[in-house]
């Protein structure tokens, strides 16, 4: 009988861990994300941050013209497992392309997982954005 209830007890124990392991990022991925305004990638490249401590930011703008844009007044949050990072993008070293808006984010989480998902949140003017980033 103790003997059943031991081996209940370990085969219990190893179906909770296995259905718990996530999957250490080894190689870039994208977490990608659409909201009303925006479409967004965070890029996470395991070596880049190893050596600067950083990943980058992309994000799209679906109407608005980003020349006519006040950097100033555009405002992220970037939230993970482990804190959130934020700023105004003004203050941040930042390229633009066309439609595309890119700067440099420093430290979010800990580890970074294929499971992990982050919300970042947008606000410019009277808009705002809160978009799930995810990898697909």
């Amino acid at each position: 009988m103790r003997l059943r209830v031991f081996l209940s007890i370990f085969l219990m124990m190893i179906l909770a861990a296995c259905s718990s392991t996530k999957t250490v990022v080894s190689d870039e991925v994208v977490f990608f994300g659409e909201g009303k305004y925006w479409d967004v990638k965070y890029t996470f490249n395991p070596e880049l941050y190893k050596e600067k401590k950083i990943s980058w930011v992309e994000m799209e703008a679906k109407d608005l013209e980003l020349s006519k844009l006040d950097l100033d007044q555009l405002v992220v949050e970037l939230e993970s497992r482990d804190g959130t990072v934020s700023g105004k993008v003004g203050d941040m070293e930042v390229k633009i392309e066309g439609k595309v808006l890119s700067f440099v984010v420093g430290t979010v989480n800990t580890d970074t997982f294929l499971e992990d998902e982050y919300k970042l949140k947008i606000n410019y003017e009277d808009q705002q954005d809160v978009i799930k980033l995810k990898v697909e």
